[in-house]
């Protein structure tokens, strides 16, 4: 049985024996008296605020959720290149430089890659930009292959930063595999 005294965050119980150094035990005739001071306090506060801020960052994703705005370089006319092939050590230049673009990682010979490159090909003649595409097995010799670990993908680099890519093995990224308006309105979504 437990009983509360009011006065300095002092419980008596007659349950067992704790030990811990997060607060000052006594014990006195089979009763255990634990006070946890103002360091205890400070520290579990820090523990739950730290916590939720890093759980929130961790369910979102990512902490800058503002649109990218994509370099001007990637912007065409009417008729121009869909796709800029790049290799592992351009996309390295690239990140360097602080570049914001769009990229396809890709592969041939894949079925789901094909509809993903021809619906990346509408959003480009659509929205008059061209994309980035490396192939996956020249992607795996850069540092994208620390996020990328399957293809197809599509991945949104913000001055030099990956801001957020589609995971070809997530159920949530599905529909973005099967569905070019779902596919478009997240691109819209994530670029300005």
């Amino acid at each position: 049985m437990t009983k509360q005294k009011p006065k300095g965050g002092v419980t008596e119980s007659k349950i067992g024996v704790a030990k811990s150094k997060g607060c000052v035990t006594e014990i006195k005739n089979g009763v255990t008296k634990s006070t946890i001071g103002v360091a205890g306090l400070v520290g579990l506060l820090v523990l739950v605020v730290g916590g939720g801020i890093l759980f929130m960052g961790a369910v979102s994703g990512w902490f800058d959720h503002s649109k990218v705005v994509i370099d001007g370089e990637y912007n065409c006319e009417e008729d121009c290149d869909n796709f800029i092939d790049i290799n592992a050590e351009e996309y390295e230049k690239l990140i360097n430089e602080k570049k914001s673009f769009v990229l396809l990682v890709d592969q041939n010979g894949c079925t789901t890659a094909d509809r993903v490159r021809d619906f990346m090909k509408n959003w480009t003649l659509e929205n008059k930009k061209r994309v980035n595409r490396i192939m996956f097995s020249e992607m795996k010799e850069t540092s994208l292959h620390d996020f990328v670990k399957y293809y197809p993908s599509v991945v949104i680099v913000g001055e030099g930063k990956v801001r957020v890519f589609l995971r070809a093995d997530s159920d949530e990224d599905a529909d973005k595999y099967n569905d070019f308006e779902v596919l478009k309105s997240w691109l819209n979504d994530q670029i300005q």
